[in-house]
């Protein structure tokens, strides 16, 4: 059950392990006038060069780095100090950084609530969503962290979401589920707010919140699926939650652009079987038990069709991004109970955001384990895709290695494997965990040195990881 947290403040601090000088082309204004004029006139200006981008290339001592955005000329990253099982958190904090890569401002949560996820906008501000174990606030801060908006989510209609009762433990009155905070996403419709999460009946609700001065106002709420009963897993040993496998089925994902929002919520037979929830309430006939289920909305919050995702065994979801004419899902998917443990591949699906058609799935097996985490697109269908491989988990267990490689792939629009990037791996545990595109460059950020499922046991300072950001360079 979540405890109150009052977070220790982040001591470990972001350090430049280089900073290179990457120069966007400045095209040079041809005018008509005299030699050596400018070709400016007072009713015709130049238009002002494009400003000098500098790419990230940083390494974080002590903090993961966990996600990262571009948009308004800068970047939002969030720090994660990873917790063991016992701790309340997530310990989360964001930097704010310029087009030149230098550190703007950061943002801390106050005591008692914690950072969850944020959704960086053109403007260059950010939308936050902190979390107890019971509420939810949407805030919004500007491009050095100075709060914009700070306002409570209250949503009476909560309590008397549809609800399908199995017997699981359950709160009416919060907006996060009972045993985890970790279930609140956002995504940036222009300059509005998306707020996806599961609320404290495990329904899954959308919000759209549209800035007004100094506060939000809410123009829309959409019920994605309804509420019920959501088991706990657990483990018989270990103190550290590799992949986030013991809350992942709490879970929602959120991803919006212009044409509209795609929401996803994993299902997961016995634990949290929202394929035969979903079925029962909007009549929607669901063969799958395992998978996800990715619903399309409209700007103005109107559901247009929910498509079904189905992994066959026990599935995980850690990925969405919309991307143009296609939404693209990415997890781990138990493929096989192997002695080697080898047995968890990467999933791949991308669905049709016109009709919902599944244009693809597939399992993805390189090195023994794989997750993939991030998706970025590349011309000709073609996508990037971030993770992790090669580590192993007991098959009849949820122990994850602490040895684990990164993982940077090209795939085709079906999901296949076109190629697998080298990519340098630090020590212990590695996870390559967000995209950004910075001008025409592509930049990755995750971890290294993190800890396995037991690592913490007799060392609890062993459950710690350093962070890496960097710009990819693609073939």
């Amino acid at each position: 059950m979540s405890l109150p947290f009052h977070p220790p403040p982040f001591a470990p601090r972001m350090l430049r392990a280089a900073v290179a000088s990457w120069l966007i082309a400045a095209l040079a204004g041809c005018g008509g006038g005299g030699g050596g004029g400018t070709g400016s006139t007072a009713g015709d200006p130049s238009p002002p060069p494009p400003p000098v981008v500098v790419p990230i290339v940083l390494a974080v001592s002590g903090l993961a780095v966990t996600k990262m955005q571009e948009a308004g000329s800068g970047a939002t990253l969030m720090e994660e100090r990873l917790g063991s099982l016992t701790d309340p958190g997530p310990f989360r904090q964001l930097v704010l950084l310029d087009d030149q890569a230098r550190e703007r401002g950061r943002f801390a949560p106050p005591a008692g609530w914690s950072l969850i996820d944020f959704a960086r906008h053109a403007s260059g501000e950010t939308s936050l969503a902190l979390a107890t174990a019971r509420d939810v606030r949407v805030m919004r801060i500007d491009a050095a962290g100075a709060v914009l908006i700070d306002m409570l989510l209250v949503d009476e209609q909560a309590a008397t979401d549809p609800f399908y009762d199995q017997g699981g433990v359950h709160d009416d009155s919060a907006l996060v589920p009972v045993l985890t905070r970790d279930a609140v996403r956002l995504a940036a419709l222009g300059e509005s707010a998306i707020v996806a999460l599961r609320t404290g009946r495990n329904a899954a609700i959308a919000y759209r919140f549209d800035r007004a001065g100094t506060t939000y106002v809410r123009a829309w709420r959409a019920l994605v699926e309804p509420g019920l009963s959501v088991f706990a897993i657990g483990i018989t040993s270990g103190t550290f939650d590799t992949f986030d496998q013991l809350k992942n089925h709490w879970q929602v994902f959120v991803d919006a652009d212009a044409a509209g929002i795609a929401v996803a919520v994993p299902s997961r037979e016995q634990f949290a079987p929202v394929f035969e929830r979903h079925a029962a309430y909007f009549g929607e006939p669901v063969q799958a038990v395992n998978g996800a289920l990715l619903t399309r909305l409209t700007p103005a919050g109107q559901r247009l069709g929910t498509t079904v995702i189905d992994t066959g065994t026990t599935g995980e979801l850690h990925g969405l991004r919309v991307h143009g004419a296609s939404a693209v899902l990415v997890g781990r998917v138990f493929s096989a109970q192997r002695a080697d443990g080898g047995g968890w591949d990467a999933w791949f699906a991308r669905i049709g955001r016109d009709d919902g058609a599944r244009l693809a799935y597939r399992p993805i097996d390189v090195d023994r384990g794989e997750i993939l985490f991030d998706t970025g697109a590349l011309p000709a269908d073609r996508f990037i895709a971030v993770g992790a491989a090669g580590y192993t988990q007991n098959p009849t267990g949820a122990s994850v290695s602490e040895d684990t490689a990164p993982m940077l792939l090209i795939l085709e629009a079906d999901g296949s494997v076109s190629q697998r990037l080298p990519f340098p791996s630090g020590p212990r545990h590695n996870e390559l965990r967000s995209l950004a595109l910075r001008g025409s460059t592509w930049t990755v950020a995750g971890l290294v040195n993190g800890p396995g499922t037991h690592s913490g046991d007799g060392n609890p300072a062993l459950i710690a990881a350093d962070g890496i950001v960097q710009p990819l360079t693609l073939p």
